[in-house]
């Protein structure tokens, strides 16, 4: 990836960084918070790196993506199986229904059911997925740019009403995808119109949208009781929602821009694909076990739930170090990929 688009790197590994931190136990403000926008902006940075001239047919593009997406969603969907029979197998899992079931759900791919206890985040891929299918689609039959955000309305106002009156998640998380592509098509279009916007890049730019995006999201929540959560299908107020999810979105496109070479946060990045796959089912549930049984000894922080949440991501980040190393060397194929490849190129939509 060349070094412009490193910020790009940054931002995946800083938004990976916000999905784990929010799935610890952390206060509910801050949990409420983050939630207005890392996903949103994780569809925006996978906007921004679609090309349209790498798809030149449909048949080229499900190709493509059953490689790069599909297929280690399947992959790593079978690993958590395996660990969620272990689990139940020690007595660890609660869960009276058939065990066959959740393997037949990774196809089914319903979040929120009892088809997919085992998978975690990985809901987030098959969206993804749908998602891109979705935006193939409008940037196909659109012939220009105003068509494409026409389209991209006309999506996320279906996918909103659809939220609003039935809710419940279709397969593939299709409801999800209809409004998640207005973020990636943003995305998309923001690449478009990059070189203009570039002088919006500035740090009163950056205070006026955090502002915004607190002051909205903040709004939303007091306003509704609901906190924005895309798995749920809750969105809260939806003026609300798009305000503070693309407030937040531009300021922290602002800010990674900004910001230094980093090594650490581009590693994320680069292998947030296999951050998202393990860190909620498994290391996270190692670590909440190990407390449970006080193997691990926590009292003097399990009163600063912050501080908790800090040590739970920051440890999956080391402790995963070696799993990002062995699958990129030794089981490439999880990733989609027929040989080794650096670690530098494996992530969430790099393709």
């Amino acid at each position: 990836m060349s070094k412009r688009l490193d910020w790009l790197d940054i931002g995946k590994g800083l938004g990976m960084l916000l999905v784990m931190f929010g799935h610890a136990d952390i206060p509910a403000p801050l949990k409420t918070y983050i939630y207005t926008f890392h996903l949103p902006l994780f569809f925006f940075l996978s906007g921004y790196l679609y090309k349209k001239e790498k798809f030149p047919s449909l048949k080229v593009f499900l190709t493509k993506r059953t490689k790069s997406l599909i297929l280690p969603y399947l992959a790593f969907s079978i690993v958590a199986y395996l660990w969620f029979i272990l689990l139940n197998h020690l007595g660890l899992a609660n869960y009276d229904n058939n065990l066959l079931t959740p393997l037949l759900g990774s196809v089914i791919a319903e979040r929120k059911s009892i088809w997919n206890v085992h998978t975690g985040a990985l809901w987030f891929v098959a969206c993804l997925f749908c998602t891109e299918l979705l935006f193939y689609f409008i940037s196909k039959i659109s012939r220009t740019k105003m068509v494409i955000a026409l389209l991209l309305l006309v999506s996320s106002i279906l996918g909103c009403f659809y939220n609003k009156t039935v809710g419940q998640p279709l397969p593939w998380n299709m409801d999800v995808a209809m409004i998640s592509v207005g973020f990636y098509g943003a995305g998309h279009l923001y690449k478009e119109f990059n070189q203009n916007l570039e002088r919006f890049n500035q740090l009163k730019t950056f205070v006026v949208l955090l502002v915004v995006n607190i002051g909205t999201g903040c709004l939303n929540y007091v306003l509704t009781g609901e906190r924005v959560d895309f798995y749920n299908s809750s969105l809260g107020n939806i003026v609300l929602f798009y305000l503070s999810a693309f407030s937040g979105i531009g300021a922290f496109v602002i800010l990674i821009k900004r910001m230094k070479k980093n090594k650490v946060l581009q590693y994320i990045g680069k292998n947030s694909f296999i951050y998202l796959a393990f860190h909620q089912k498994i290391v996270f549930f190692i670590f909440s076990l190990m407390i449970q049984r006080s193997v691990l000894n926590v009292d003097t922080i399990a009163d600063y739930p912050i501080v908790e949440g800090f040590l739970y991501t920051l440890i999956t980040v080391v402790i995963l170090v070696p799993a990002v190393y062995a699958i990129n060397h030794y089981f490439p194929f999880m990733l989609g990929k027929t040989k080794r490849r650096n670690t530098r190129e494996i992530s969430l939509s790099a393709y």
